[in-house]
């Protein structure tokens, strides 16, 4: 039996109150499955098998619309993003009382995952969304969720547009702007470049989420990281070898910069870890999710002294970093 716009909406309630209040891991497990049952019920795109194609830019790749409903599923992920931006809604509404906070969510994706479920705790007087997809048919799943949920009040535009060019529009006042179309280590799609063309847009006052990317050089060794997932709460040992990038809201591209590697008997995979700061406390570290999962670089043999290791991020239509020893 199909619900009722009222029992949709009692359910999109149920599941956001939990993702933001509750920290039982299985009740906030159940509420994304919720949520996936919802959106996919209303717009017909289930995160089910890759059937369709991603699309290439000029500086990365954008992903399909049934990956990008995959995304849902993280549950680290989508919590920590929600939480973060519900924190960022709610300190732009005490530093803006009286007005209503106009969000950019570029690559929304067909279900705009980390704006939708928002909409059970704040009116569309509070917050407002142009939501941005260069994928025509996620933007059409998201113009149909909103339809059938009632939410069109929400949305001021839907705009089929690539992220890496879009300008804002003269007359709307853009308060936040909203962009993970990342993988980890910030390779092969197109965030930098998103970031690149939005940020110098803003204005000061205004927020990007994700707050910080930072991806970092680090030695590992193969049987400290398998204790990790083996040994509960066992802190694996690492070696630090120094940040290799930071992006914040004071945006710069990356430039090239040399890492001295230390010389170590141990540890021989040099790999690049990545961390997430989405707003205020709300972090993604090492192994949470597929963002922040870490990419090797590559393994250093005969490590009795250092190295010296040149990282360079290209910005290409397959961005990423290189490295040269």
């Amino acid at each position: 039996m199909e619900l009722t716009t009222q029992q949709r909406n009692e359910s999109l309630s149920a599941a956001t109150h939990t993702l933001l209040f509750d920290n039982d891991y299985l009740h906030i497990k159940n509420a994304i499955e919720q949520l996936h049952l919802l959106f996919a019920g209303v717009t017909g795109v289930k995160a089910g098998n890759i059937t369709d194609q991603d699309i290439k830019l000029a500086f990365g790749t954008a992903v399909s619309t049934i990956k990008a409903a995959h995304c849902l599923k993280e549950l680290e992920r989508t919590l920590k993003f929600i939480r973060g931006i519900h924190q960022a809604v709610n300190h732009l509404l005490n530093t803006m009382p009286g007005q209503t906070i106009n969000i950019l969510y570029a690559g929304c994706g067909p279900y705009a995952t980390l704006l939708t479920p928002l909409t059970s705790k704040f009116t569309s007087a509070q917050i407002n969304f142009i939501l941005l997809d260069i994928n025509t048919d996620s933007l059409d799943a998201a113009k149909v969720l909103y339809e059938q949920l009632g939410l069109s009040d929400y949305v001021i535009d839907y705009v089929c547009a690539d992220a890496t060019i879009y300008t804002f529009p003269d007359a709307i006042r853009i308060d936040m702007v909203i962009s993970e179309t990342m993988l980890n280590a910030l390779r092969k799609e197109p965030q930098l470049a998103i970031m690149n063309n939005l940020i110098p847009q803003m204005r000061p006052e205004a927020i990007f989420i994700p707050e910080k990317i930072s991806i970092e050089a680090v030695l590992t060794r193969w049987e400290e990281e398998y204790r990790y997932f083996t040994i509960p709460d066992y802190q694996p040992k690492r070696i630090k070898a120094g940040l290799v990038y930071l992006a914040s809201r004071q945006f710069k591209l990356p430039q090239p910069i040399i890492i001295h590697i230390p010389a170590s008997e141990t540890h021989n995979r040099l790999e690049l870890f990545t961390e997430i700061t989405v707003f205020g406390e709300e972090m993604l570290t090492t192994y949470n999710c597929s963002l922040t999962m870490p990419l090797a670089v590559c393994k250093l043999e005969n490590q009795h002294e250092g190295k010296a290791v040149k990282f360079e991020y290209i910005m290409s239509d397959h961005p990423g970093f290189t490295y040269t020893i």
